[in-house]
């Protein structure tokens, strides 16, 4: 495959430091603004920095670069945005006012039960390809409910949240930059023109599926031959147009080793991609009652993957991990309206896409007591998986 003419994503070196000095300065000056005397503002800089090292959050030694801003997670805002902004006063305000306390950020939404892929692991099995529940003016209720909470982080997803491009186009474009847009797909519809159209409308970035580097192997994992050549056009038109780049992987038993995670890492390379996302298998969905859970093995070797790509200098040109179960594993489940919270097709809240009971509506309701009694009942996903 061939990316010529596509700049490389990852920041690292010099220029990282360069990058991190005035990102850190910018958060400064917001905690100055926030809090308005400067001892204030220091205090809340410091119990942020806290908070992090309590929970041994290591800050990556590299930023992916798309669309004149830089990105040092797949799970916040690019700098400089609003949407940035936006996020940092939040977290600032949380640190400061009681650490620990929930402070939503991120809104995973799945906008449409259509889809022309039959995957393996899918999370919406039982609602795909049945009658929509959410009309345009819903989702824009929805999505319109969250920004008022100051949600700076919109994921759209599915079913193929492209069956839905021009409702897609319709939010992004309503949203008004206080969130950053994503779109969590297969690939399948993504061609040059609706790429640059989402980036014109304001849309960040993909995160495109691929569970193995292998098409073959992809391709039985989703259900449908030449799903690996999507990705690969997907991620190809996505960069073009400026959009930021993620790819998502299912790893499964049969696919973790060290050789292709290896393979997986130079494919991913080899696209572009600015962020990998590892996302376990977990028993819900077309998993419903399979024993899917990895073995502590090949959890060491998904471990060593993160901190690898992430903080070895010989991975410098490689893409950042983020690895959620990890992060749970070692902080706590950050869903159900801690930093994020679900919303299925139907427009029903849950805490995440791994957990199947619902808490309330997003469309009908208070939504603030629905966000209160997802966060005092938790996730019961985390009970009986890593997933949350």
């Amino acid at each position: 495959m061939s990316h010529a003419g596509l700049a490389p994503p990852m920041v690292y070196g010099v220029r990282k430091a360069a990058v991190k000095g005035m990102l850190w300065s910018r958060i400064a000056w917001l905690s100055l603004r926030l809090h308005r005397r400067p001892w204030r503002a220091a205090r809340a800089l410091g119990r942020l920095v806290a908070e992090r090292a309590r929970h041994r959050r290591r800050v990556t030694a590299k930023y992916a670069r798309a669309g004149g801003r830089y990105f040092w997670d797949l799970y916040a805002p690019g700098w400089p945005s609003l949407a940035f902004d936006r996020f940092v006063e939040r977290e600032l305000a949380r640190a400061v006012s009681s650490p620990g306390s929930p402070g939503l950020q991120t809104l995973i939404f799945a906008i449409t039960k259509r889809c022309p892929l039959r995957c393996e692991h899918c999370c919406e099995w039982d609602a795909l390809n049945r009658r929509e529940a959410l009309s345009r003016e819903d989702l824009r209720r929805i999505v319109s409910r969250f920004q008022e909470r100051g949600v700076a982080q919109i994921l759209l997803s599915g079913g193929e949240p492209l069956q839905r491009i021009e409702d897609i186009l319709d939010l992004v474009a309503a949203a008004g930059g206080e969130s950053d847009f994503w779109i969590l797909s297969s690939g399948q519809g993504l061609s040059a023109e609706r790429a640059f159209r989402l980036g014109d409308a304001g849309l960040t970035g993909v995160v495109l599926s691929l569970d193995h580097w292998d098409p073959r192997e992809h391709d039985r994992f989703r259900g449908s031959p030449g799903a690996h050549a999507q990705v690969e056009r997907a991620a190809r038109h996505a960069r073009a147009a400026g959009l930021l780049v993620g790819l998502s992987l299912c790893p499964t038993r049969a696919f973790v080793s060290e050789e292709n995670l290896r393979r997986y890492a130079e494919t991913a390379r080899e696209l572009g991609a600015g962020f990998i996302q590892i996302l376990e298998p977990k028993a819900v969905g077309h998993y419903t009652g399979q024993d899917v859970e990895l073995p502590s093995a090949q959890l060491q070797l998904l471990e060593g993957f993160y901190l690898r790509l992430n903080f070895d200098r010989a991975c410098r040109d490689m893409p950042a991990v983020q690895y959620v179960a990890l992060a749970q594993r070692r902080t706590g489940c950050q869903g159900a309206g801690d930093r994020y919270v679900y919303v299925d097709t139907d427009g029903a809240l849950l805490a995440c896409p791994f957990c199947r009971t619902p808490r309330g509506s997003a469309l009908e309701g208070r939504l603030d007591d629905s966000l209160q009694a997802l966060g005092t009942l938790g996730c019961p996903a985390e009970e009986v998986s890593h997933g949350g």
